[in-house]
């Protein structure tokens, strides 16, 4: 045992550690034999697990400081040859926390446009776009550019199709001014005001320019809230053209959710082989058949003009029910009231109720002559009073 053993190549941590085992020795001598020789196979293992890793390194010749300066330069080599990313613009960010930076990818000007005057307005600096196209944008201190260093230079990537901050001072030495109505154009405020709007419909233009006081620090005026809401509103309900490009899809949607409805929808074809909205019929079955069931057998016609985006006139056809209440029956959008339109709806109208050229059933309308022409060629057995 002594002989395998050698207690003076144990380091000072081993030697004070059999101290402190003598040191707790029990009076039964056999269980210290039994406990003195599993400490020393616990100090063989060891000892052995350094010699096998000292001797590992002197065989290679490399020291443990050697090895590690070894590894940092081989992954600072591997890094050096990887390309550095640059972020790219996250549009659903918080207005307030935009905040352009240098090596920053858009998707198109208009949007690093968009990002500029959310910062500017949010910290309350002026900007002025000196330069903004397709392919490079400018933007300076709009309060004094000689002696304010900020500046944002901008251009498109061709190879990467994005647009990318190329110089960015973001340095200002002018003072703050919050009055920033510049930038705060009619889009810019529709795109703030699209939420308020839909919880409010009715919001005033007056109730907008206190809002806009108090949340962005900046007075507008009246006008320019009203465009301003217009477009949000446009932003909300569509665009009338959009509708009426989808006009198909709703005469669709109305004979799936309305069996044996009738609907009638006319185009004109232009020299291009576009379509261009004409007329559009419509009379509802529940209507149809509750006219026929249960109503007076008195109709009243008019026409009547639709202000907006899409000019046009309204023809309607009215009844009244058994409690003498208005009782609509059908409707159609036309281009003008002329004779032509009138005599295709009448022509419709009396299809659907069955009127047989208007016997026993009575016509109220004004003296318009297109109307009066029609109802002759349509409904010649009617009772038509003016």
């Amino acid at each position: 045992m002594d002989d395998i053993h050698d207690f003076d190549t144990i380091d000072v941590e081993l030697d004070a550690y059999f101290k402190k085992k003598q040191a707790s020795r029990c009076k039964d001598e056999f269980l210290n034999i039994l406990c003195e020789e599993d400490d020393y196979e616990a100090v063989d293992d060891a000892q052995t697990e350094n010699d096998a890793q000292t001797g590992n390194d002197t065989q290679t010749g490399i020291t443990k400081e050697e090895s590690d300066e070894d590894y940092l330069e081989g992954s600072n080599e591997e890094g050096s040859d990887e390309e550095f990313e640059y972020s790219t613009h996250n549009p659903k960010v918080k207005w307030n926390k935009m905040r352009p930076m240098l090596g920053e990818r858009y998707e198109s000007p208009h949007e690093l446009k968009l990002c500029l005057t959310n910062y500017a307005v949010s910290k309350g600096f002026q900007i002025r776009f000196k330069k903004c196209d397709s392919v490079r944008l400018v933007a300076i201190c709009g309060s004094d550019p000689e002696k304010c260093p900020f500046v944002v230079r901008a251009s498109w990537m061709t190879t990467e199709r994005s647009f990318q901050v190329k110089k960015m001072i973001d340095i200002h030495k002018c003072v703050r001014n919050f009055n920033n109505s510049r930038l705060m154009d009619p889009t810019w405020l529709a795109r703030k005001f699209v939420k308020e709007l839909i919880r409010k419909p009715n919001l005033k233009c007056k109730e907008m320019q206190v809002i806009i006081q108090s949340k962005f620090h900046c007075k507008i005026s009246w006008s320019k809230c009203y465009r301003s809401r217009m477009r949000a509103l446009s932003l909300i309900h569509g665009n009338l053209n959009d509708h009426y490009a989808r006009v198909w899809d709703y005469g669709h949607e109305l004979l799936r959710s309305n069996p044996d409805s009738t609907v009638r929808i006319t185009v004109n074809v232009n020299p291009d082989n576009t379509t261009t909205f004409h007329r559009f019929y419509i009379c509802f079955k529940a209507i149809r058949e509750g006219w026929k069931r249960a109503c007076r057998r008195v109709i009243g016609l008019d026409g009547s003009f639709l202000k907006g985006q899409c000019k046009g006139e309204l023809l309607t056809a009215i009844g009244r029910d058994a409690n003498n209440q208005v009782y609509p029956i059908a409707w159609a959008v036309v281009d003008v009231e002329n004779k032509n339109n009138w005599k295709w709806f009448l022509d419709l109208v009396n299809d659907d109720l069955g009127l047989q050229g208007g016997k026993g059933v009575c016509v109220i309308s004004d003296q318009h002559k297109g109307l009066v022409e029609a109802s002759k060629d349509i409904l010649p057995y009617v009772e038509h009073r003016q």
